[in-house]
Parts: C-alpha cells; structure tokens; sequence
C-alpha cells in the first residue's frame, strides 16, 4: 500500500507538471473522498447513537435514583434499558471502521513526509519542507468551522469542542511541513463538507431510520 501510495504521487507529480503541492492536494483529496461514503456513514450511525443516547437519559436517571444503593441491580436494569430500545453505549462498526482508517492515513502522511525536499514551493509557500503561518491558519479556520458545524452539540458544547479542537491542532500544526499541511488542509476540506452533509441531511435520515 505505500509503494502504491508513492507511485501514485509520482505519477500526479509528473501529470501537474512537476507540482508536488498540487500532486499531495489531489492525492490527499482523492482518497478522503473515496472514504466519504464510509466515514458518512459511519457519522450517521455515531448521530443516532448520540440522539439516542441523550433520549435515554431521564430514564437512565430515574434507574440512577432507584438502584443508587445496589449497582448491580442499576447495571442489569440499564442492560434492559438498552436491548429494549436497541442501544449499544459501545458501537463495535463505528470504533472498527475508524481504525480502519488510521494505517491508510499514517501510510499517506509517511509517503507526503518523504517526498518533500527544501525547494519544493506551491503557490504562496515557498518552502513545503517548512512550516507556513498562512496554511496554519486556513487548517485552524476549517478545524474550527468544521468543530462549529457539528450537528450533535448545543451551542455550550459546541464552542468547548471548538475551543479544544484548536488548542490541540494548534499544537500539532504550527511546527508542521507546508506539505503535511496541505494533506490536513485537503482532508479539513473535506471533513468540512462531511459535517455540512450530515447536519443538513441527517434530520431526514433519522426519521426515516
């Protein structure tokens, strides 16, 4: 799989004319939205058990109140709970298919990561070996949009989540080479128009579900 991801960065290298940046932001972009329909669908399957899960709260409460001295008892009476209205607090497809994900990502980072050389430039960065504050905060700015924009969380949430998701990408990119930010700045991209879908569409998905 990283002999075919470098391969394919090669060939893309040569068809922009040599542009390794336009060569990683077409890779990057081509293979997050071959995942599209997995990731959709594994966020939808997360939603529902998010929505779920909020619905089941005041009866979860109520069991809280009522069996707060037996805990065992709270536990089997939370089991029922959650084979009655068919609630798995632990979704296995959602955790196996976000690992899934993980090797195919780190094996793109590697083959972006040696492929950059110090006079490399794209656009407006004129090093992609070298970090770019521009490019820092275009990935800051579709983090935090993309953080805001969740469906699931109310507005407090939302802003703590956004909050966090910048401090921790932050961190993380601000040191980062321009070329490994453009592979983030693809992937937020489309992460961004993921979360657009879900929160637009997933009302109608629910219901029909």
């Amino acid at each position: 799989m990283h002999n075919l991801l470098a391969a394919a960065l090669v060939y893309l290298v040569q068809l922009f004319g040599g542009s390794l940046g336009y060569a990683i932001v077409a890779l990057s972009l081509g293979i997050r939205v071959a995942l599209l329909p997995l990731t959709i669908r594994l966020a939808r399957r997360s939603l529902r058990s998010q929505q779920m899960a909020r619905a089941l709260q005041p009866e979860i409460e109520i069991l809280k109140r009522r069996f707060a001295k037996t805990p065992e008892r709270l536990f089997e009476e939370m089991g029922k709970l959650y084979r009655k209205h068919d609630y798995r607090p632990f979704d296995l497809p959602v955790l196996a298919g976000s690992f899934v994900q993980l090797p195919i990502f780190a094996m793109l980072y590697g083959t972006i990561r040696n492929a950059l050389t110090a006079n490399s430039r794209f656009l407006w960065i004129r090093n992609l070996a070298a970090p770019d504050f521009l490019l820092t905060l275009a990935i800051l700015c579709l983090t935090g949009m993309s953080a805001y924009w969740m469906p699931t969380a109310s507005e407090n949430a939302r802003t703590a989540m956004m909050v966090v998701q910048l401090l921790v990408t932050s961190l993380i990119v601000w040191k980062l080479a321009a070329g490994l930010g453009l592979y983030w700045a693809s992937s937020n991209l489309v992460g961004l128009f993921q979360t657009l879908w879900i929160r637009y569409r997933v009302p109608q998905i629910v219901r029909a579900a």
